[in-house]
């Protein structure tokens, strides 16, 4: 089983928020087992260790932690490039590319945290914080593909003149979305020429795509709170959908457009679910 989770379900296990010692200790024995493996998206590690509020001794804590449970070694790229390359590969090959972050950034970033730790928190690698920062900035170019993707969106579901299932809305909306990432991308008659249907089989984009719908939707037809588009754990999103096969987040709302979204073969569990069904002890593994 591979379960990506995002920054506040990491935040949870560390404050012990709705789990236990003993819940993160069968965790650990899980992954230890090899029956659980946890990828680490870039942007939880930046979130983390861009967050100047926290001291360095609970920065070094919250590292020490995270990194305990997910695998530097398997570290998703920013949000923004991980879509981008998917749909650039898409043009010239039909398949997407490799979801993992390059071994410049991944020597980068893991030689900084070795360092940052050695010295309690307190000395932070250029080279780290670069590429830390170029992940942080990535994720202002993804929330403006998203609102540009759900203002097209929310145009099309007013222009209807009757309500209309999710998956019907889907169908009207998913390609011309379609269509914004791959021209921010640069290839979008490429990708018009493969075929745009295939471009929408790309678990990153389906589920950048998803859940942008999704939002828009609940907004439109079932009175949603129009802020819901600019969370920052909609970053999440795509790069659990391309690196597992669990995405986790105690983002109730976040869930509730996900478990309606067209990622059938990625579920979606709250913490204190995944803790459960993660167990050693538990008949789900």
């Amino acid at each position: 089983m591979i379960a990506y989770l995002d920054t506040n379900a990491f935040d949870n296990l560390y404050k012990k928020s709705g789990c236990t010692s003993a819940d993160i200790a069968q965790l650990r024995k899980a992954i230890y087992g090899r029956g659980l493996a946890i990828p680490i998206g870039i942007h939880v590690l930046e979130e983390i260790l861009l967050n100047r509020r926290a001291s360095p001794q609970e920065l070094v804590a919250r590292l020490k932690l995270t990194l305990s449970l997910a695998s530097i070694r398997r570290m998703v790229k920013p949000c923004d490039q991980l879509i981008a390359d998917d749909i650039r590969s898409y043009a010239a090959t039909v398949q997407p590319d490799r979801p993992l972050v390059s071994a410049q950034i991944q020597n980068a970033i893991t030689q900084g945290i070795a360092e940052l730790i050695e010295s309690d928190g307190e000395e932070f690698s250029e080279e780290m914080v670069e590429a830390l920062e170029l992940a942080r900035q990535g994720k202002e170019r993804f929330l403006q593909v998203m609102r540009a993707a759900q203002e097209q969106a929310a145009g099309l579901a007013e222009a209807r003149s009757s309500w209309l299932s999710f998956e019907d809305f889907f169908q009207l909306a998913a390609v011309p979305t379609a269509d914004i990432f791959a021209q921010r991308a640069g290839v979008l008659e490429p990708c018009r020429a493969r075929g745009r249907d295939g471009l929408l089989k790309v678990r990153s984009v389906r589920a950048a795509i998803g859940v942008a719908l999704s939002l828009i939707y609940g907004q439109t037809f079932e009175g949603w709170a129009s802020h819901l588009g600019d969370s920052s754990d909609l970053l999440h999103v795509p790069s659990a959908a391309a690196s597992a096969e669990i995405f986790v987040t105690d983002d109730a709302r976040l869930r509730q457009a996900l478990q309606r979204g067209p990622l059938d073969e990625m579920r979606v569990l709250g913490l204190k679910e995944f803790l459960a069904e993660s167990s050693p002890d538990s008949d789900a593994t």
